[in-house]
C-alpha cells in the first residue's frame, strides 16, 4: 500500500472515531425518561436473576 492510501485511510478511520465520539456526546447529553429508566432497571435486574 502506498504512503498516500495508507494516510488516507488513517485520516478515514480518525474521521470515523470523531463522529463516533460526536453521537456518543450528543446522545449522553439526551434526557432519558423516568420511564426508560425504570424499564432498564428492571432489564438489569432480570439479567442479573437469570445469571444466578
Amino acid at each position: 500500500m502506498s504512503e498516500a492510501k495508507a494516510s488516507a485511510g488513517a485520516d478515514a478511520d480518525m474521521a470515523v472515531e470523531e463522529r463516533i465520539a460526536f453521537l456518543l456526546g450528543k446522545i449522553e447529553k439526551e434526557a432519558v425518561p423516568q420511564r426508560l429508566l425504570e424499564l432498564a432497571q428492571q432489564l438489569q435486574e432480570a439479567l442479573n436473576a437469570r445469571r444466578k
